[in-house]
C-alpha cells in the first residue's frame, strides 16, 4: 500500500483525499497490530485522538442540554407574557426578563457550542493523520527487523533441512546395515550363538 520512500508530509494528500480513513485505534485489525505496541509516538497520539474524539462527544451533550434548557425557557417565556398580556399579572414581568437573560446567556453558549463542533471534527482527522503517520514510521521500522529476523531464520531452516535429511540417510543406512547385518550373522551362527555373543558385546 506505501512505497517506502514515501513522504510522510504528503500523507494528507496521497492518502487521505482518496482513502476514507477510520479513525484508527477503534479498527479492530489496527488495535491487534498496534493497540499495545510499546511506541511513545503511537502512544501519544492515539490518547490525544482519543481525548479530541471524547470531547466532541461531550460537546455534543452540551449542546443537546442546552438546546433543552432553550426550549424549556421559550416555554416559560411563551406562559409568562400570556399572563402579563392576559392577566394583567404584571408582577411576572422581573420573572419575564429572567427568561429572556437566560436565552440570551444559552444562546451565546450556543455559539460557541456550534462552533467548537464545526471545527473538532478537522482537528479529529489531523490528529487521526499524526496516528497514521506515527503507525507508518513505526511498522517500517518493525518491518526491516522481521524482515532480516525471517530472513535469516529461513536461511537457518534450510540449513537444518539440508542437515537432517543427512542424518535421516544416515540413520536409514545404518538401519539398513544392522539388519542385514544381523541376518547374515543369524544365518550362520543361529539364535542362540548370537544372543551369547549379544550379551558379551553389547554390554
Amino acid at each position: 500500500m506505501f512505497n517506502r520512500n514515501m513522504n510522510l508530509d504528503n500523507l494528507d494528500k496521497d492518502i487521505l483525499l482518496k482513502n476514507k480513513i477510520p479513525l484508527l485505534y477503534s479498527e479492530p485489525s489496527w488495535t491487534k497490530l498496534f493497540g499495545n505496541v510499546d511506541n511513545k509516538k503511537i502512544e501519544n497520539a492515539k490518547e490525544e485522538l482519543m481525548e479530541l474524539v471524547s470531547r466532541e462527544k461531550e460537546l455534543e451533550i452540551q449542546n443537546k442540554e442546552l438546546q433543552k434548557q432553550k426550549l424549556r425557557s421559550m416555554k416559560m417565556i411563551l406562559g409568562i407574557s400570556d399572563s402579563v398580556n392576559n392577566e394583567s399579572k404584571v408582577e411576572n414581568i422581573g420573572l419575564l426578563d429572567e427568561y429572556k437573560e437566560q436565552i440570551l446567556q444559552i444562546n451565546q453558549a450556543l455559539d460557541e457550542l456550534t462552533f467548537q463542533l464545526e471545527t473538532i471534527p478537522k482537528e479529529i482527522r489531523e490528529s487521526n493523520l499524526q496516528l497514521l503517520k506515527a503507525t507508518i514510521e513505526y511498522s517500517y521500522s518493525e518491518l526491516k527487523i522481521r524482515e532480516k529476523f525471517v530472513k535469516e531464520a529461513n536461511s537457518e531452516i534450510e540449513t537444518l533441512r539440508a542437515r537432517l535429511k543427512i542424518l535421516i540417510d544416515t540413520k536409514h543406512n545404518y538401519e539398513e546395515w544392522i539388519n542385514e547385518t544381523y541376518t547374515f550373522l543369524h544365518g550362520v551362527l543361529g539364535s542362540e550363538e548370537i544372543e551369547k555373543i549379544d550379551k558379551e558385546r553389547l554390554k
